[in-house]
């Protein structure tokens, strides 16, 4: 299931704008609002794996010392007995 990353049109436009303005900034390179979106495409299928996949491992974290509080918690809800 490699599902490409997508952005809302608004996101897709304020991207946009933000790497014309950082070409533009920082390397001095002036380019249009077409390729902006273009390279924003080719940045997105090339890099948006690497930064999901980041955001994945970020989440498994979270979720197993989640876990390991939840299951902390339910040892301490046990009942002392001699009985096994």
């Amino acid at each position: 299931m490699n599902k490409p990353v997508e952005l809302s049109p608004e996101g897709r436009q304020a991207a946009a704008a933000r790497l014309r303005t950082l070409l533009a900034e920082e390397l001095e390179v002036e380019i249009g609002t077409l390729q902006a979106e273009l390279l924003l495409d080719q940045i997105a299928r090339d890099l948006g794996p690497l930064f999901y996949n980041r955001a994945l491992a970020d989440a498994r974290t979270v979720v197993a010392a989640r876990a390991e509080d939840m299951d902390e918690a339910l040892y301490g809800l046990q009942r002392q007995t001699e009985l096994r």
